[in-house]
């Protein structure tokens, strides 16, 4: 017994280095760029990452990992959004222009200060320009809430401290205005053609609701909201511009995941391709929703900026929409954009080498290929099962005249749904795009009532026996004070699932008895935990596994 727990700690701490490296927010450029931070808003069914540069990505290749999951469908795999980010495109100095977030994007850390971007001003101040998570009753006790950067546009309340948006909020701002950025020198390296630098800054506010219940109790337990405030920090107009939101949709089947929009809900999505799969495991459907797009003048109008009514205004529709097949995919009409002609062309709704796009179920122009009803089986739908792995949206709200020392703002909204089948799936979410569409700001922001879809979920009594023994790991991970553990069990037996510390003492005993053979799931809370690096290890008749996870408070 002594040697075994002398293999067991031996390699808690063969792990140790990696959890250490991985479980960080903050990660430093080898080039020198300054910090890459990450937190995750993690107050609801849905864990969704956000950085500090508007993509999920890091510099040189490395990653956060997936962008979002949700636990409401319970499978090993329950990611939704591998990757998102902010789009701007438009003309300047009369030369079509594009600020980016889609994999490697032209964002630095940091806001525009003094007519520079922040990590060239001071980068000295890097670990300033982190992202902000703050949630309902913190004080100063939180450091983010205690330096919350009200100095840099981050919003406060009459009495000055942090404002919380929904239950939890976290808050970043970058710029476009980084010449030395790696995002940029790879944009140019490797695609098309170059791409330039824009003064543009990005305040990004992302929130939720608390909540862990399904769309039948409270459709706003699995919605994420997205606010942007955008602003020309330069001298020069930036002419017919168009705010853009582009995402990499993954969910069960990565290569079947075709690509949709629907106008009247101002809501571009993705949804399951593979009807067979509804017999092991009901597929999502993923979208996101154009709440609020960029304002421009109309007489006898309102619109809602930066949460606030302003008369003489209105707020612009999606003007356009461009599905997105795959990295590789050189389809003129839904391959990514690799240059600044080709994103020009998307966000006007054109194809990417600027031709006019016609439905083929109308032989009308349309600047919303695949805006049919794939459920119902009418209009242009996806025609394929399969798509590649990046399958994903980019919906585009403009033109606008964007003046110098302007601000914009924007509002998307992440609704994911599943309901008892695939195309069921399709329809709960647009129910919930039309509740959201038809509440004002302040009930989306600070309301407190739930809002229900009307469903009987059946997928929760079919019984799937796995064909092997396995544990995941746990998410979110690093996490504070709750994470969820899923495990499957082939056959009927006995189980014991126990948390261990780094030095191979037992600290919690999670499972301990007979189970049928199933998938399972268990929430651990850590309050009582120190912060610091555990591992949880699952015994099974001949199966071990050990997974490391990190407490971080």
């Amino acid at each position: 017994m002594k040697s075994l727990k002398i293999i067991f700690i031996a390699f808690l701490f063969a792990e140790l280095f990696t959890v250490l490296v991985l479980g960080q927010d903050l990660k430093k450029s080898a080039k020198a760029e300054g910090y890459l931070a990450a937190k995750k808003l993690d107050i609801n069914r849905i864990i969704f990452n956000v950085t500090n540069t508007g993509s999920r990505r890091s510099f040189n290749g490395s990653s956060f990992g997936i962008a979002s999951i949700w636990n409401q469908y319970n499978y090993l795999y329950s990611g939704i959004v591998y990757d998102y980010g902010l789009w701007v495109a438009g003309k300047y100095n009369d030369k079509p222009a594009l600020a980016i977030s889609q994999w490697d994007g032209s964002y630095s850390a940091g806001p525009i200060i003094n007519r520079q971007a922040a990590m060239l001003h001071n980068p000295s101040d890097s670990l300033k320009y982190r992202v902000y998570k703050i949630t309902k009753g913190d004080d100063n006790s939180n450091p983010d809430y205690d330096e919350w950067p009200s100095n840099y546009g981050a919003p406060v309340d009459l009495s000055g401290n942090p404002k919380i948006y929904g239950d939890q909020t976290l808050w970043t701002a970058y710029n476009d205005y980084d010449s030395t950025s790696a995002y940029i020198n790879n944009w140019n390296a490797h695609f098309r053609d170059s791409i330039t630098t824009l003064p543009i800054e990005v305040q990004q506010l992302t929130y939720a609701r608390k909540g862990h219940v399904m769309d039948n109790v409270d459709i706003f337990s699995n919605v994420v909201f997205m606010e942007y405030k955008i602003i020309n920090k330069g001298n020069i107009n930036i002419d017919s511009a168009y705010i853009g939101f582009w995402s990499d949709i993954d969910f069960l089947q990565a290569g079947s995941n075709p690509y949709a929009v629907d106008t009247s809900n101002q809501l571009a999505y993705c949804y399951s391709g593979d009807a067979g799969i509804d017999t092991i495991a009901v597929p999502p459907a993923v979208g996101f929703q154009y709440l609020y797009g960029p304002e421009v003048q109309s007489n006898g109008s309102f619109a809602i900026k930066d949460g606030k009514k302003i008369n003489g205004f209105k707020n612009l529709k999606m003007s356009s929409f461009h599905p997105v097949n795959d990295d590789t995919d050189i389809d003129s009409l839904s391959g990514s954009v690799f240059g600044v002609g080709e994103g020009w062309n998307v966000a006007r709704g054109f194809d990417l080498k600027g031709n006019v796009i016609i439905d083929p179920t109308t032989n009308l122009p349309t600047k919303f290929p695949f805006s049919g009803d794939p459920g119902k089986g009418s209009g242009w739908i996806y025609p394929h099962k399969w798509t590649n792995g990046s399958a994903g949206i980019l919906m585009f709200s403009g033109p606008f005249n964007f003046a110098p020392q302007d601000t914009q703002w924007v509002m998307i909204a992440l609704i994911p749904a599943k309901g008892n089948d695939r195309f069921e799936s399709i329809k709960i979410m647009k129910e919930k795009a039309a509740i959201l569409g038809s509440l004002p700001y302040d009930s989306l922001a600070f309301g407190t009532n739930p809002y229900r879809i009307d469903y009987i979920d059946s997928t929760d009594n079919k019984i799937v026996i796995p064909s092997n023994y396995s544990i995941s790991q746990n998410y979110p991970n690093p996490f504070n004070p709750t994470t969820t553990i899923e495990y499957n069990i082939p056959k009927a037996g006995f189980v014991i699932l126990k948390i261990y510390d780094i030095l191979g003492r037992e600290v919690r005993t999670l499972v301990n008895g007979e189970k049928a053979a199933g998938n399972y799931s268990i929430t651990l809370n850590a309050s009582s935990l120190a912060s610091g690096v555990y591992f949880y290890r699952l015994s099974a008749g001949t199966y071990t596994s050990i997974k490391k996870m990190v407490v971080l408070k």
